[in-house]
């Protein structure tokens, strides 16, 4: 019979747990540690195993707590950002007031301009803390969101309007394409999908530069699962680099600052925002860019409901 050599004992053993079980044998005590493998994180706790005194082997217990490590990195990330958000303005909002305070407003007209300062930034921290609630509403299951019948084709006509004075302060052309009979969707929350096409249209207008356009159409199509809405925003903007499109639904993600032009700059959260509102609807929402051509977000979003 051929002896066994040391490679073929360890065979099978993921090498990670080697000196792991090294450590148990020389220190004659419980080791724990997490080990990646692949895209997934196992945690291992290891025990000696003993016989008459002596020590001669050991126990693993392996658990899978990557779901459990994921949502641990997102909390982490979660408060650093909402630090990180909160500590701009809370800075401006100090540094300014400091100014005034200390008499450095010369003219009753730097004295406004401090004031106005001061003034924007607190309306940056409502709107944070606001959209802030918003989303863990969203995500927790415990915002009001009653569906019922409406006309997305008498939304759009409505938000058409509603942006009409905008586009022709920055020169920006604004068109509507939608079916020119009713679009209803039998379950749906007119409130929030109003909210989804603000904060699209938002987006939209600050990324635009002044004499760009901007597209709003929706129309009615059949699918394979019945008909379905079909809505898109379109703009001329700057476009969102590739590598950041997958990203751009996550919470305080924001492909680029630069983009905006001279307008106040989001929280960061009105994407993710929309995704949960079209979630709800068990719709779906994907952009597709390129840089210097545009932007177009498209929303599809099931005629007869919840399935």
């Amino acid at each position: 019979m051929e002896e066994l050599t040391e490679d073929d004992y360890w065979s099978g053993i993921p090498k990670p747990l080697i000196p792991m079980f090294h450590r148990v044998l020389d220190q004659e005590g419980d080791q724990s540690m997490n080990i990646h493998v692949k895209k997934g994180v196992w945690s291992v706790h290891m025990t000696p195993l003993a016989s008459d005194g002596e020590v001669r082997g050991a126990v693993a217990v392996v658990r899978d707590v990557t779901e459990q490590v994921k949502l641990e990195k997102m909390r982490s990330d979660f408060v650093a950002n909402v630090s990180h958000e909160i500590r701009t303005p809370l800075s401006m909002m100090q540094g300014y007031s400091e100014a005034l305070l200390d008499g450095m407003a010369a003219t009753p007209e730097e004295q406004a301009e401090l004031v106005q300062v001061i003034h924007d930034e607190s309306l940056r921290m409502t709107r944070l803390v606001r959209d802030l609630l918003d989303l863990a509403r969203m995500e927790a299951g415990y915002i009001d969101m009653p569906m019922a019948q409406m006309d997305f084709q008498e939304l759009a006509e409505r938000m058409h309007r509603k942006f009409l004075v905008r586009a022709k302060e920055h020169d920006i052309t604004l068109t509507l394409d939608v079916d020119e009979s009713p679009m209803y969707l039998e379950q749906a929350n007119e409130d929030r999908l109003e909210q989804v096409l603000t904060n699209l249209l938002d987006n939209a207008f600050r990324h635009t530069p002044d004499g760009g356009e901007i597209g709003i159409s929706a129309h009615i199509r059949d699918s394979k699962l019945g008909k379905e809405l079909h809505a898109s925003i379109k703009d001329s903007g700057a476009g969102i680099p590739s590598d950041d499109l997958s990203f751009i639904f996550e919470r305080f993600y924001k492909a680029d600052k630069a983009r905006v032009r001279g307008e106040t700059v989001g929280t960061g959260l009105g994407l993710s925002i929309v995704k949960n509102i079209v979630d709800s609807h068990q719709g779906t929402i994907q952009a597709e860019s390129e840089l210097g051509k545009g932007t177009i977000f498209h929303m599809i979003l099931p005629v007869e409901g919840h399935q």
